[in-house]
């Protein structure tokens, strides 16, 4: 039986002796903050993107598209939509998505050697994603992805899509220490402790110290499969509005270092 308040004044009152200069949970606006969470004060950027760019938006009726699954770590978060289409520049058995997976039966998987989108219905889709695919694909490419995905979309479907932003990048570089865990969170000696252990791995343990920054003006790693390519993500949103999207934000800011932009067709 809930508890009923008679004087909710007393209610009230109890507060003036607690909490002495305000409560304070911790700074929202920092990205590696403490708070009074603690240990439990922190989860994967890779949840967080899932959590709210992925689950609100699938359910057994959705038929959704992913550009780039690779192996299928983001495909399995679709897997409960009615059908899961796929396109990948690797074919289904060079990924191993299958067997990831555990082979389901409402994934439609196609390896393409262009980006003209042919093999799609038109007015099929509720739903687009793409991660860790776009950044490795040149500007043309992208644009041809936007246009020619443009009619495959239902009214209404939304979108998101990970790009390589720069800009981004150099300003999470100038600022690692802010954004490293590690460095936020352990003990100066231990982290000293583990960072020597790591070079001592090849950085196979904790990753490297620092993100390297890209100069735009002088990428120079050339043509090499697998590299960035910058399109930034007011460029990208620009280029969709052109498309006939309707974008509701450049980036979501989930990830510190790349760009999430959300988008849908009106």
């Amino acid at each position: 039986m809930k508890e009923s308040f008679s004087d909710n004044t007393n209610h009230f009152a109890g507060f003036q002796n607690i909490w002495k200069g305000g409560y304070f949970e911790g700074d929202p606006l920092d990205p590696m903050g403490a708070s009074k969470y603690r240990r439990l004060g922190y989860i994967s950027v890779l949840y967080a993107v899932y959590q709210a760019c992925v689950r609100p938006h699938i359910n057994s009726r959705t038929v959704a598209l992913e550009i780039g699954p690779g192996r299928g770590a983001w495909t399995k978060a679709l897997l409960p939509s009615k059908e899961v289409w796929c396109l990948d520049a690797k074919s289904r058995e060079e990924n191993g998505i299958d067997s990831y997976l555990g082979y389901p039966q409402n994934l439609i998987y196609h390896k393409v050697s262009s980006f003209s989108c042919d093999m799609l219905p038109d007015d099929e889709f509720d739903y687009l994603f793409s991660f860790g695919c776009l950044c490795h694909v040149p500007w043309n490419g992208v644009m041809a992805y936007a246009r020619n995905i443009f009619p495959k979309l239902k009214s209404g479907a939304h979108a998101y899509w990970m790009v390589a932003d720069y800009d981004k990048r150099n300003a999470v570089s100038a600022r690692f220490p802010m954004f490293d865990i590690y460095a936020r969170t352990l003990p100066s000696k231990v982290l000293k402790l583990l960072e020597w252990w790591n070079s001592r791995s090849g950085n196979r343990f904790l990753g490297p110290n620092h993100e390297p920054s890209i100069d735009k003006e002088r990428d120079g790693q050339g043509d090499a499969p697998g590299r960035w390519y910058h399109s930034g993500a007011a460029s990208t949103a620009d280029m969709l509005r052109s498309v006939g999207y309707q974008v509701v934000s450049e980036d979501v800011g989930l990830v510190p270092r790349d760009a999430i932009l959300h988008f849908r067709k009106p």
